[in-house]
């Protein structure tokens, strides 16, 4: 048998072995397929003969065993055999120039396409390839049909095992990352609580030490120390008493910042109340019958919409007042805590400067160096806590901007399976034209134009799914969309399969001279192209031209002439 240059077409009545013949095409090519028993015990191989790019290749597959597959190529003296689907599909995919990717399966495991993920694309099966858009004997990778288009088109997967692999890998440091910027955050708040309200700069601090070592460092030097006991002690009092203005200031500030949240939690609860009003206002108009009468009145439906969203917003203001009023209460009371102690020293530090004044000049210099040392000693407490908050503030800034590079890493390996590459959006463009095209090619009623195709590639007429159609409706679909793919992947640079074959579709679903015109439109797409179809019909009969072949039965059989028998009976046929 000898296929078309354009047009392949299988006449013959039903039952005369039209669809062993075109499974076994796809049986060469790697394709599953359960034959009966006649087939398995009078067949020993199939064999396929094509050519691509100049170089003849043969397959040849025995049929009844495990997967073997011989192939011969014109280019080449060694022959090549396959013992599974696996390596055979990463031949076939080389040959045609395809790059084989590694796509993720349902298990979230290291998967390769099969020819029987693939084919589909391009082969309509007679028991179940009318019922959906891609229909395959196993679905074990992840968006299976999603991934065979986006590799036709020669786009990144939408689950590369690779990206898989990192995206889970980077979420689960995302993960442990979170874990740790939260506990870095309960740490640091543990510190500030330490530190308390009274949190200085380090060159304040630093500042504040140096003079106290220098005041020290006078007094054991300087003999007239004893002398300079009174004005060492007014400078500790003075340096209180700034601490205390300052937190006074504080104080105010935050008391001050309490009563604006007061003063706008209040207008906004008069604006919720107003709200309020004029939604009850539009109940009662609702219910005056003069204003609306209909039971479904919509008259006032975007009011109560606004109404909805700006009472929603306001509530939620015045969650964040409250928020923001408890924190500040929470300072406030630390600062007049801090205020409190902050009094009580500078009543120690008057009473314990008149104490030294009566006690001996020896005794009053003791005292004094003793009160500079504990100041030296709470300052350097107190430096080494805002030392620690700020080392870790900078670790958690550190974390903080890993995070925001994990999840700009994540959304990038998200970003490639969201279909937003221009020549997915291109093809889903022209994917939904052309189905409409085909849908008119073959006279579809009821069936809307307003075709959407989404980043899956799934298909919805309107409103309604495929799944929703049967009968004619579902096959013209079908065929429709089988027929667009086709179509638009013969511009594909990426795809090598330009051929497209239609196992016997229910004829009584079509009307023949509809078919007729599917048929012709489908020799006007590939006769200007080096592409093929190939389909078995039983009620139409094509007309070939010079580049079409048709094949009829023509072995004898118990009934009715066959398209598979033994030499013999061919020639008895012919006599």
């Amino acid at each position: 048998m000898f296929f078309g240059k354009d047009i392949t077409q299988l006449y013959g009545p039903n039952g005369c072995g039209k669809t062993p013949v075109i499974h076994s095409i796809a049986f060469a090519i790697g394709y599953p397929v359960k034959y009966r028993d006649d087939i398995l015990e009078n067949c020993q191989s199939v064999i396929l003969k094509v050519e691509h790019e100049g170089n003849e290749i043969t397959f040849i597959r025995e049929i009844g065993t495990k997967f073997n597959i011989t192939c011969k190529q014109s280019s080449k003296v060694e022959q090549d055999v396959f013992y599974n689907e696996k390596d055979f599909t990463g031949f076939l995919l080389d040959l045609l120039d395809t790059p084989v990717v590694t796509l993720t399966s349902n298990r979230n495991e290291a998967v390769s396409p099969y020819v029987s993920t693939l084919l589909p694309l391009f082969y309509v099966d007679q028991d179940s390839g009318y019922t959906s858009a891609y229909r395959s004997p196993s679905s074990f990778i992840k968006d299976q049909y999603s991934e065979m288009i986006r590799l036709i088109l020669g786009v990144p997967p939408k689950h590369s095992y690779e990206n898989k692999r990192h995206l889970i890998e980077k979420k689960a440091k995302l993960d442990t990352l979170n874990v740790s910027i939260v506990n870095k955050e309960n740490f640091i708040q543990m510190l500030s609580k330490q530190a308390g309200a009274r949190i200085r700069s380090k060159d304040d601090i630093e500042f504040e030490l140096q003079t106290l070592r220098n005041q020290i460092d006078e007094l054991r030097s300087n003999r007239d120390a004893i002398s300079d006991t009174e004005s060492i002690f007014d400078n500790l009092i003075n340096n209180k008493l700034n601490e205390k203005r300052e937190i006074e200031l504080r104080i105010r500030d935050i008391e001050s910042r309490i009563q604006d949240f007061s003063k706008i939690k209040n207008e906004i609860e008069i604006e919720i109340n107003t709200l309020s009003l004029n939604e009850e206002s539009r109940r009662v108009f609702s219910s005056f019958s003069d204003i609306c009468s209909n039971n479904g009145c919509q008259l006032f439906l975007s009011s109560s919409e606004s109404y909805a969203k700006s009472l929603l917003y306001l509530r939620d203001q015045i969650k964040d007042l409250d928020r923001n009023t408890k924190y500040q209460q929470i300072r406030l009371d630390e600062l007049k805590n801090l205020l409190h102690s902050t009094e009580k020293e500078i009543g120690r530090l008057k009473s314990k400067s008149s104490k030294s004044e009566s006690e001996s000049e020896t005794s009053g210099l003791i005292s004094t160096i003793s009160e500079i040392t504990r100041s030296i000693i709470d300052l350097q407490a107190e430096k080494e806590v805002v030392d620690r908050v700020n080392e870790e503030n900078t670790t958690y800034l550190e974390l903080l901007n890993k995070r925001e590079r994990l999840q700009n890493d994540i959304a990038s390996l998200e970003g490639t399976r969201s279909g937003k590459d221009l020549r997915v959006l291109d093809f889903r463009t022209k994917f939904k034209d052309r189905i409409a095209h085909w849908l008119d090619v073959l006279s579809t009623k009821n069936v809307s134009r307003d075709i959407t195709v989404d980043q899956d590639f799934n298909i919805l007429f309107g409103s309604e799914k495929l799944s929703q159609f049967s009968g004619s409706t579902l096959l013209r679909v079908v065929l429709a969309i089988k027929s667009a793919f086709f179509e638009i992947s013969l511009n594909f640079d990426s795809n090598a399969i330009e051929f497209m074959i239609f196992d016997t579709p229910r004829q009584h679903d079509i009307e023949s001279n509809h078919f007729a015109r599917f048929i012709g439109e489908l020799k006007e797409l590939v006769k200007d192209k080096r592409a093929q179809v190939i389909f078995s019909t039983t009620e139409y009969h094509y007309e070939n031209d010079k580049d079409d072949i048709e094949w009829a039965p023509c072995y004898g059989g118990f009934e009715q002439l066959m398209m598979l028998g033994i030499e013999e009976r061919y020639i008895q046929s012919m006599k």
